[in-house]
């Protein structure tokens, strides 16, 4: 009986002292915004193969040559795993790719959820519903 205590206590303080970050979690409609869909073509210049999200960094460039660095949050390591995906098969070998991304529901710029990249030689994956 006195371990039973021991260890509801112990799962209590360690529930508690985890962090928000790990004790809490967000759909994709919590943090993008569904209905605001936005095309980028780019280049993947690095790809955050980590949990609890994948993060594509995608670097497009303007008219004038600038470039800006989007960063792209996708599905966890073990979905793309399941699907057969890598972080080699993500960077693409370079080549340019069309993205479809949500736009960061708070506004916070160069940021979106990925839907789908289609690369230049054709090969796509699709992460989510672009309607």
């Amino acid at each position: 009986m006195a371990f039973r205590h021991f260890a509801t206590v112990l799962v209590a303080v360690l529930v508690t002292s985890a962090g928000p970050d790990a004790v809490a979690h967000h759909s994709v409609g919590g943090e993008f915004n569904v209905n605001k869909i936005v095309q980028l073509n780019g280049v993947v210049s690095d790809v955050e193969w980590a949990n609890p999200h994948i993060y594509i960094h995608l670097d497009v460039k303007d008219a004038a040559g600038a470039v800006t660095a989007w960063r792209l949050e996708s599905v966890p390591v073990g979905m793309m795993r399941k699907a057969g995906l890598s972080k080699a098969l993500l960077l693409g070998n370079e080549q340019m790719a069309n993205v479809t991304a949500y736009l960061a529901r708070d506004g916070t710029p160069h940021l979106g959820y990925l839907v789908k990249i289609t690369y230049a030689d054709g090969h796509h994956y699709q992460f989510a519903s672009d309607k």
